[in-house]
């Protein structure tokens, strides 16, 4: 329990510091029907969502990009990376909600829009399916016979009422609470759908460690994965998702009708009605996915086998082992501050993240090579766009260097604010970065803080306060 307590992302996320602006965030931005969203996206998002929760009274002093980065390191945030959109074009790293976030914000929900507590329909339905249980577990073929007699009893008298026109239709408040119900009911699914897909990629570490493990044979494991069976599909979690895919095509159209009528009869209002017309597209699309995943993940088990990868995967983890067992015998003698003088020279092109990276994948037997455009002719490019292109990708260190010598020649000194309030951050949070820079290599500390403003690209006004360096030359 313990361990559950400090690991579990719904409890990390609800004993959070922030954890009603936290969740009020990510409801918004991932909640509904947008459940993925492009890492820099999210960030920009919280951003401009983040002002607006100050002003409630909540302590928000960072940036949306630190929020968004310790989500992903404590799990509420869990990073794909989606398919590319044309071939050769590289696809755009995503986060969305890892199935313990999707417990914890349906269980704020619930206290903030509270079910009422016991309700007939709930009762009733509770009562019919303790009913039918008890019928379909009884070991005696005549009690059985018996249950299902009386039920086509029961079954024809309504049929007659119905003939008759007696048979009334639900009341219109039982009807909306009985629509109610369905959609607090559906809206546990797309948590229960979160966690068979960390159960599907936890069962695909657990075959990837007990291929590398083997001592390199031809067992039966190995033998079974390179003929193609799928290990995944015939997991728990697989199972569940094949039984989940097959019942909601069989109900396919029974259920849209069912959506239809539902519509047309009970009086529900716009959100609510929003949400179950979309209910089906919602899940169908869930799956799908699900399903393209689970195949994928059969389809890297099949290339690690099939393309002799093993023996160097087996090397490597060989030589980490041993590079981890040489570092727990070093531990008791070298204590955490020792200094290793290592040093790693900050460069000015922005850092990215390790998933930003897009390998090279040559795809497996059994799928098919991309269709490959024609390379497109060759056209001149002019100086001003070669110099736009390279301040996307680095700081412009020159025009920094310009804007700091100018305040200092008219002034006779200058500090970052002061650069900022003469010469706009063109190329936004990167020139503040960069004025740091150059403040930490020529300038001179004061051991004071000052608050400096500037835009983002998106036009957004930014403010954050800073240690104060004073220019008191030009910079070289």
């Amino acid at each position: 329990m313990r361990a559950l307590l400090q690991e579990h992302p719904a409890w990390v996320l609800l004993r959070s510091r922030n954890a009603a602006a936290a969740v009020v965030l990510l409801d918004r931005n991932l909640g509904a029907s947008r459940r993925r969203l492009p890492v820099e996206q999210l960030a920009d998002r919280i951003d401009d969502d983040v002002p607006e929760l100050r002003r409630a009274g909540f302590e928000l002093p960072y940036s949306g990009y630190f929020y968004v980065s310790e989500w992903i390191d404590e799990g509420v945030l869990v990073r794909r990376r989606a398919a590319p959109h044309a071939a050769g074009e590289p696809g755009v790293e995503t986060v969305e909600l890892s199935d313990g976030a999707l417990v914890a914000i349906r269980f704020v929900s619930r206290l903030s829009k509270p079910h009422p507590a016991v309700t007939p329909s709930r009762l009733g339905a509770v009562l019919d399916g303790l009913h039918r249980l008890a019928d379909e577990a009884d070991p005696d073929p005549e009690a059985r016979l018996a249950s299902l007699l009386e039920q086509r009893a029961a079954l024809d008298a309504k049929i007659e009422r119905a003939r008759r026109g007696d048979d009334e239709p639900l009341p219109p408040d039982a009807a909306a609470e009985r629509a109610r119900e369905v959609l607090a009911l559906a809206g546990d699914i797309p948590a229960d759908l979160a966690r068979v897909r960390t159960e599907l990629e936890r069962t695909d570490r657990e075959l990837r460690r007990r291929l590398l493990e083997s001592d390199g044979s031809r067992d039966t494991f190995l033998d079974d994965v390179y003929r193609g069976v799928d290990h995944l599909a015939e997991s728990e979690a697989g199972r569940g998702l094949v039984a989940f895919r097959d019942l909601l095509r069989q109900a396919e159209h029974t259920a849209q009708d069912d959506v239809g009528r539902v519509l047309g009869s009970v009086h529900l209002g716009p959100g609510e009605a929003s949400a179950l017309r979309r209910l089906l597209p919602t899940l169908q699309d869930a799956a799908d996915e699900l399903t393209d995943t689970m195949a994928g993940l059969r389809r890297a088990l099949q290339r690690m086998v099939r393309s002799g990868e093993l023996p160097a995967e087996r090397a490597l983890r060989r030589l980490i082992g041993e590079a981890q067992d040489a570092a727990l015998a070093t531990a008791p003698d070298v204590t955490p501050g020792t200094e290793m003088r290592l040093t790693l020279p900050v460069g000015a092109v922005a850092p990215r993240s390790v998933g930003g990276l897009t390998p090279h994948n040559p795809g497996g037997e059994d799928a098919e090579a991309p269709f490959a455009a024609p390379a497109p002719p060759p056209r001149a490019v002019s100086l001003s766009a070669l110099r736009a292109m390279a301040r996307d990708s680095e700081i412009d260190v020159d025009e920094l260097r310009g804007h700091v010598n100018s305040v200092v020649d008219h002034a006779g000194r200058a500090t970052i604010a002061s650069v900022l309030a003469a010469h706009p951050a063109t190329q936004g949070a990167a020139s503040v970065v960069g004025l740091l820079t150059l403040g930490e290599q020529h300038g001179t500390p004061t051991g004071d803080r000052e608050d400096v403003s500037w835009r983002s690209s998106r036009g957004v006004a930014r403010r954050t306060a800073l240690p104060q360096h004073q220019f008191e030359e030009h910079v070289p």
